[in-house]
């Protein structure tokens, strides 16, 4: 307890600024976005699906909790590229991590329920975001770009992996 406490304190010594703050501030800017969202069944993220020609659907989540470094506020916007109950092999494994991006990184990953999954990730820088965030902020139009980008990428790597089959 103290020690969770004391992270609280450097975190909000270090930004100047509470989570709830930070949450709040991240939250308006994707409300600024205006791209339709809803929190995931956990409530650690948020989710924002697009619908992609043959009833594909690429989800990107948000995680509701920024990462604090330092004064560095940062969110990782993800989505999964391929899924299963198996991991996947070294072949899959070359073909993804070799598809090259000047943004963004691919990461494997195992969930709770056992299901690996493939992500393509972005770290969005979200420290200098303003409490009230219009749809012309500099960082609520950088945050759409950034949601934009991770559909496009995450769309086009799930089609070259798993065809036209939609995997999640």
């Amino acid at each position: 307890m103290k020690l969770a406490m004391a992270v609280a304190a450097i975190a909000f010594f270090e930004t100047g600024q509470s989570d709830e703050i930070n949450q709040s501030r991240a939250k308006n800017a994707l409300i600024g976005t205006g791209f339709k969202y809803e929190a995931t069944a956990s409530g650690k993220s948020y989710q924002i699906i697009f619908d992609h020609p043959a009833g594909r659907r690429q989800t990107i989540y948000m995680p509701v909790k920024p990462q604090v470094v330092g004064g560095l506020i940062t969110y990782n916007f993800y989505t999964t590229v391929w899924a299963s109950k198996t991991p996947p092999n070294a072949e899959l494994l070359r073909k993804t991590m070799g598809i090259s991006k000047k943004l963004g990184s691919y990461y494997v990953f195992k969930d709770s329920n056992n299901v690996w999954a493939i992500r393509f990730q972005v770290k969005f820088d979200a420290t200098d975001m303003k409490e009230a965030a219009s749809t012309t902020d500099p960082l609520v139009v950088a945050m759409k770009d950034t949601i934009f980008f991770v559909n496009a990428v995450g769309e086009e790597t799930d089609k070259s992996l798993n065809g036209d089959k939609d995997t999640k």
